[in-house]
């Protein structure tokens, strides 16, 4: 099969790939890759307007991505085609900008009519694998001879205790006692999440984290608590949940405190392949501060068993302290349209009473109540609009008439409002984005075409009213790159409409947007694009909205809801992942407690601390933790993981987005692919590794374990995706003895290209026993040499800070410890003594044998420019009660800086580089006042550092 990607970088390229079909793939998995052709770029003045756009969206999200400006691959998947799927009843898995593509649960019925849509390019599974991974090893203490052991001290096989094999093979000691740690590096390891409890690796330098693995999780945020994203603790780990409903509920008291929030999504047995779809609810009594646990409400057959139906849809509204919910359940027919059944029911209280009501066939249901009538419209087969009244004295709804009246084209919406003039029905059209607005002045026994307010490029819609006044919030996507949120009002019931302001301009796309009232003419409104959420408020009925300033800017978010509390307020939404990867009591209720097991002792094979124990190969790194793999079950001697390529593409593109210099990772795709296609340009894990090695990252893959496999004894060649990938370091294995660890993949790849490219130690690494707090053992596989690999890279960066990916990759290949490359050791082990040796550290990156500090600046210290002096700290080990003390030339005191020792957990470079936020951070600045808060004179004065291991002086001028 041809690549599935294709370079669109260079100047006159084309933005569309062209689908070369024929017949639809037979994909038996439900997880399938949907490629699509384009991003709706057509020509080289929408991609210009889009790159700025980027930037300027990098800016404001606070991405740090910083080895190049944006290009083609970050331009964010086209919205409206993975609606379109949605559309079908594919349930949305993963969205990789790099691939143009996005995974869905599909049921495979549906997969003949995803291919035949004019936007998708192609088609593929998602590679998955039940990875074997050997358990713990007693720990040996027996050691090669002197052949790599250049600098076999005592001190150092005491300081390194049983981890000195691992790092002297490499020749790690001799930078550690340089002071290189693999300071001011970022570097991101995609495993099983971590666990702090050893003290090895309890005190890491943790960046960034996140959960790709622990499905949907609801995170709300609040006015009177300054909007400040919070986890709603008993709404997690849920399967696509979509279409959230959030409303108010009255009480006696007048509160507003009381919440109702209904969702659709998998029941919590997703993880275990037997899903059923449902319809939850949570409700909340305190103004959505707690909340308590969802409750099924209507429920399909389990997955598997016939059953793709989903449910969509969801719109509440209320009388009194009765909350009425319609929602449609979409059952896949191919090769017809997915068959829509609407259905609606009635909570009193908090409390769902009984089952619901089949109302009709039909889709995208509006909801309102006036006195004691219910009125709710819906759409029946694409484009007739249905109106079905009922009395809701009792409350059980009871049917008084229904209506229906074409729209003249398929729809994607409806909004109703009911008025003085009328009742009225706002359609937007599915292709054509037009609103239309129909009235009925009968109560709804005939409609007619009132206004068109939007000719075209219309989507969402959400209707305010405020008679006379109302307010229509849509997207509009009339431009061919971007859309925006635009806003129409009416002083009038509704009669005319004219535009008001814009709430957000130069999206990509808007994933969902909602807005409450805060009083009667002030609005509040959250809304997504790019998974990121953002706030702005109108005081003016939407005439003016503020500044959007960011909710949430994990970069998974989606579907916000919003209501009003007493505190003012509240927005909910849905967070795919978890913004935590360090293990936590509470995630017993989704995984195994083993589950951070190989994750934590990868951590500690890289940045783990502990003297005598394991000393990591960089242990002052800067870690991003992935949680990417799901611990299935311990057997024997091997731990079983379960992995799936979209959830290592995410990463991958989270990595970058947050900065990484170097990713690590033993993630490994074999029963996917012939033997003739690990080749980098088949596999989607590929072809993503190879586009972030472009990038700039450093890219650091496992070359993948045999486990005894017989149709591969050793050394036939045995490589895993995306160990095949172009322009990634792939990591082979050898023993202590510097012989094959035979349990490793060899090369070539079926293209011919040699792996792996760098060995490191495979077979019995010492790493920490995750779940005591000094225990050790030993461990073994090519993710060993992986973790042990990627911190060499950590060290030779942090020297050479200003090195690409690509000068990193060529040093260590050619100070490796084989000249001549092979199948079986690649170049060899990496050397980063020699490197050291060959390429001395640039400028400004100086040896650090012992506690100092830096280049104090700004030097001179003039305090009426510059309010602060800083003072960079290196430590060459963490320290307690560390301090500088500063001294007038003469000697005297001058004052006293206790510095936060709780950040310095690692050794490592502080600030040396520049880094303000950081010297912030420890408290290394002074001001220039003594002890007694009063300025100092002008003169010479000593800053001295004061640590546990000893001390460091250096002179600066003051100047007044």
């Amino acid at each position: 099969m041809q690549s599935i990607i294709c370079l669109l970088l260079a100047a006159g390229a084309s933005y569309v790939r062209a689908p070369q079909k024929t017949v639809a793939p037979v994909i038996e998995s439900r997880h399938v890759w949907v490629f699509f052709t384009d991003k709706g770029i057509y020509n080289k003045a929408d991609y210009g307007a889009a790159v700025s756009a980027l930037g300027r969206s990098a800016a404001a999200s606070g991405a740090t991505r910083h080895r190049s400006a944006p290009d083609f691959n970050d331009i964010p998947v086209r919205e409206s085609y993975i609606r379109e799927i949605e559309e079908l009843g594919g349930r949305l898995r993963a969205v990789s900008n790099w691939l143009n593509a996005a995974s869905f649960d599909l049921p495979p019925d549906l997969t003949a009519q995803a291919y035949s849509l004019p936007f998708v390019y192609d088609l593929k599974p998602v590679a998955s694998r039940s990875m074997l991974e050997a358990a713990d090893f007693p720990l040996t203490r027996v050691s090669a001879g002197s052949l790599y052991r250049a600098t076999d001290t005592a001190y150092a096989r005491r300081f390194y205790g049983p981890s000195y094999d691992q790092a002297q093979m490499m020749g790690v000691p001799s930078l550690f006692f340089r002071g290189y740690f693999g300071s001011n590096v970022k570097l991101a390891i995609f495993d099983t999440g971590i666990k702090l409890t050893h003290r090895g690796i309890a005190r890491a330098r943790i960046y960034k984290q996140f959960d790709f693995i622990s499905g949907d999780n609801c995170y709300s945020a609040r006015a009177d608590a300054s909007w400040q994203p919070a986890g709603a603790d008993s709404i997690r780990y849920l399967g696509f949940a979509r279409s959230p409903a959030l409303r108010t509920v009255a009480v006696d008291s007048g509160s507003r405190d009381t919440l109702l929030l209904a969702f659709c999504a998998d029941s919590f047995a997703y993880g275990y392949n037997a899903p059923r779809r449902a319809v939850f609810a949570a409700s909340s009594t305190n103004g959505g501060r707690t909340w308590g646990s969802p409750r099924p409400l209507v429920m399909t057959a389990p997955a598997g068993q016939g059953s793709g139906s989903t449910f969509e849809n969801l719109t509440m509204a209320g009388k009194g302290n009765v909350t009425y919910l319609a929602y449609s359940r979409l059952t896949p027919a191919s090769p017809a349209p997915p068959a829509a059944n609407l259905y609606l029911g009635y909570f009193a209280g908090t409390d769902w009473q009984g089952d619901p009501q089949l109302i009709a066939s039909g889709r995208y249901p509006a909801l309102t109540i006036q006195d004691d009538t219910l009125y709710l419209a819906f759409v029946q087969s694409d484009s007739l609009v249905m109106l079905w009244k009922a009395s809701v004295a009792l409350p059980e709804p009871a049917l008084l008439e229904t209506t229906a009246f074409a729209a003249g084209e398929p729809l994607s919406g409806l909004q109703i409002a009911l008025g003085t003039n009328g009742i009225d029905i706002i359609t937007t059209g599915l292709k054509s984005g037009r609103i239309t607005q129909f009235r009925s002045t009968d109560g709804g026994t005939a409609f007619n075409m009132l206004n068109e307010p939007v000719a075209a490029g219309a989507a969402r819609t959400r209707l305010i009213r405020q008679d006379p006044r109302r307010l229509l919030i849509y997207e509009d996507r009339s431009q061919t790159a971007f859309s925006r949120l635009a806003t129409l009002v009416s002083n009038d019931a509704g009669q005319t409409w004219s535009p008001a302001g814009i709430v957000a301009d130069s999206m990509f796309a808007t994933g969902g947007f909602d807005l409450v009232a805060d009083t009667p003419s002030t609005f509040t409104l959250v809304y997504e694009t790019g998974g990121f959420l953002h706030r702005t408020t109108s005081p003016d009925f939407g005439s003016t909205w503020s500044a959007p300033s960011l909710l949430d800017t994990s970069g998974f978010d989606a579907m916000p809801v919003l209501a009003a509390a007493d505190g003012g307020p509240l927005a909910l939404w849905f967070k795919r992942g978890d913004d935590s990867a360090v293990w936590q009591s509470t995630d017993t209720a989704r995984f195994s407690t083993e589950q951070p097991d190989h994750g934590t002792k990868m951590a500690s094979i890289i940045a783990g601390w502990q003297q005598g124990g394991v000393i990591g190969v960089a242990p002052g790194v800067d870690l991003l933790i992935a949680k990417t793999e799901l611990h299935k079950v311990r057997s024997g001697r091997f731990y079983e993981y379960n992995m799936e390529e979209d959830a290592y593409i995410e990463a991958l593109e989270w990595a970058d987005r947050m900065g990484a210099d170097i990713v690590s990772t033993s993630l490994g795709y074999r029963n996917w692919h012939g033997d003739n296609q690990y080749d980098g340009k088949t596999a989607p894990i590929s072809i993503a590794a190879s586009i972030a090695a472009q990038r700039g990252l450093i890219i650091v893959t496992a070359m993948g374990n045999r486990n005894n496999d017989p149709d591969y004894p050793w050394p036939t060649p045995y490589i895993v995706a995306p160990g095949d990938a172009d322009g990634v370091i792939t990591a082979g294995g050898v023993e202590k003895n510097l012989l094959p660890w035979r349990d490793g993949g060899t090369g070539p790849t079926s293209d011919g290209r040699i792996k792996p490219d760098l060995v490191a130690l495979s077979d019995t690494v010492a790493v920490v026993l995750p779940d005591s707090e000094d225990y050790l053992t030993g461990s073994a596989g090519t993710s060993c040499a992986t973790a042990l690999i990627a911190g060499a890279c950590a060290l030779l960066k942090e020297a050479h800070p200003q090195w690409s990916a690509d000068s990193i990759k060529a040093v260590l290949f050619a100070t490796a410890s084989r000249s001549v490359k092979s199948c079986t050791f690649g170049y060899g082990v990496p050397r980063v003594d020699s490197a050291y040796k060959l390429f001395p550290p640039e400028k400004g990156i100086v040896d650090v044998p012992g506690d100092r500090i830096g280049d104090i600046f700004p030097n001179p210290f003039v305090p009426a420019s510059q309010p602060l002096v800083y003072f960079p700290v290196n430590l060459t080990r963490p320290a307690f009660e560390v301090r500088i003390v500063i001294f007038s030339a003469s000697g005297a005191l001058v004052d006293s800086v206790v510095l936060n020792d709780s950040v310095m957990t690692r050794p490592g470079r502080y600030g040396d580089n520049g880094d303000i936020a950081m010297i912030e951070r420890i408290g290394a600045y002074w001001d220039g006042l003594n002890h007694a808060g009063k300025p100092v004179a002008a003169g010479l004065y000593v800053a001295v550092l004061q640590t546990t291991f000893g001390r460091s002086a250096t002179k600066f001028a003051l100047v007044r």
